[in-house]
Formats: C-alpha cells, structure tokens, sequence
C-alpha cells in the first residue's frame, strides 16, 4: 500500500510540474492543491516503506499507517506554510498594474529631447521602476524635473511637467 501511495506521489510531483507551466491549477482551498496533495502522498508513502521495513508488520500496521498519515500531514503543512504561502504573496506584490501608475508623481533620469524618448522612475508598491517615457505635448524635459504620468500606450509612459509653484 506505501509503495503505491509513494508511486502515486512521485507521480503527481513529475505531472504536477509538467503542467504548471502551461495550467495554473490553484485550489481555492489551500489543503487541495495538487502540489500539497502530491507531497503528503509521497511522504505518507516514503514514511510508510521506511517503517514496514524497519518494524514488525503484524505487531505495528496501524501504528506505522498512523505515523505515515500524520508525517505525510506535517510535511505538507510545513511545505504550505513556508514554502507556498510566501511564494504566493511575493507573487502579489511583486507585480502592479501599469494603469494605477497613470496620475503619479515620476522623475526624469534620462532626458526627453523635443519630440523624442527619454526615461522616467517612479515608485509604485514599494519598488522603484523606471520606464520609457515621451513628453505628451512633445516637448523637451530635463533631467531631474518631476512629471505627471498622464497615460501609457504599449510600454511608453506619455508624460507631463508639473506646473512650479511660485509664493506670492
């Protein structure tokens, strides 16, 4: 029974990672991801071989079923709670929404010549990015000069000069 839990384990991992690159296959609950479900599988079996083995089968199968269910159970937790938990959120965060950057205050690093390209950096959820930018009326902007990103078309950032504000 172990070595086929363990088959089926190894199994899965191996077709598990042949299909995430082309299916994104993440279960709204978090204890039926195939990854999860793979891991606990092979460690249940693993564990299981590894004791049948090692103790006598007649005297300890409920115990030694016990401890493989219960191994397989904590490695797949362990795996959930350090492994993909974090991966998860690292995903989340490390990518934004180029339209919810339009508005935002951006400086000129390289500078726009009249009716060309020049690049912008901004921050947006805690990174710093920097962008192709081009002036929206075409005209020239400096290096260091602060700017509105006003919209975006393709990966160019159309961008604005903000207006100085003189104390009367």
């Amino acid at each position: 029974m172990y070595v086929v839990f363990f088959g089926i384990g190894i199994g899965f991992i191996l077709l598990s990672f042949l299909l995430d690159a082309f299916v994104d296959i993440d279960s709204p609950l978090a204890i039926f991801q195939p990854k999860l479900i793979a891991v606990f599988l092979t460690v249940t079996g693993g564990i299981g071989i590894i004791l049948s083995r090692r103790l006598d089968v007649v005297f300890a199968a409920s115990i030694i079923l016990t401890i493989s269910v219960l191994s397989g159970l904590f490695i797949a937790g362990i795996i959930q709670r350090f492994v993909i938990i974090p991966m998860h959120k690292a995903q989340n965060t490390s990518t934004f929404d180029k339209q919810a950057t339009i508005g935002i205050t951006a400086k000129i690093i390289s500078p726009i010549p009249q009716d060309g390209y020049g690049k912008i950096r901004y921050s947006v959820s805690g990174s710093v990015v920097t962008s192709p930018a081009k002036s929206e009326d075409g005209g020239e902007i400096k290096n260091g000069e602060n700017v509105d990103i006003v919209y975006i078309e393709g990966s160019t950032y159309f961008v604005r000069r903000q207006e100085v504000q003189h104390a009367n």
